[in-house]
C-alpha cells in the first residue's frame, strides 16, 4: 500500500514538472520605462485611412476628396455606391497622424 502510494506521487510529481517546462515561455520582464515613466510599445502602431477621390469635370477634371474612411471596406463600398451613380472614384491609402 505505502509502495502504491510513493509510486503515485513520483509519477504526478514528474507529470507535474514535465508539464511545467513544457509550458514554460519566456520570462516576464515588466513594462521598459520612458522619458515619462510610461509604458513604451517595441514599434510604433502606424494607422492608415481610406480617402476616396471622384474625378470631377469629365475627362479632363480634377480629383476631389469625397471622404475618408477607417477601414478599407467602407471605402470600397463608397466607390461601389459612386460609380453606381456614373462617377469615376478611386481610393488612396494615407498614414493617419493619430499617435497611439
Amino acid at each position: 500500500m505505502i509502495r502504491k502510494l510513493i509510486l503515485g506521487a513520483v509519477a504526478v510529481a514528474a507529470i507535474g514538472f514535465g508539464t511545467q517546462t513544457a509550458t514554460a515561455g519566456e520570462p516576464f520582464r515588466g513594462p521598459v520605462s520612458g522619458p515619462n515613466g510610461g509604458f513604451v510599445p517595441p514599434h510604433q502602431r502606424h494607422d492608415h485611412d481610406y480617402v476616396v477621390l471622384v474625378k470631377r469635370g469629365g475627362h479632363f477634371g480634377h480629383w476631389e476628396r469625397y471622404g475618408r474612411y477607417e477601414t478599407r471596406r467602407e471605402a470600397e463600398r463608397v466607390e461601389r455606391f459612386l460609380e453606381s451613380r456614373g462617377h469615376r472614384a478611386r481610393i488612396e491609402v494615407v498614414e493617419d497622424r493619430r499617435r497611439w
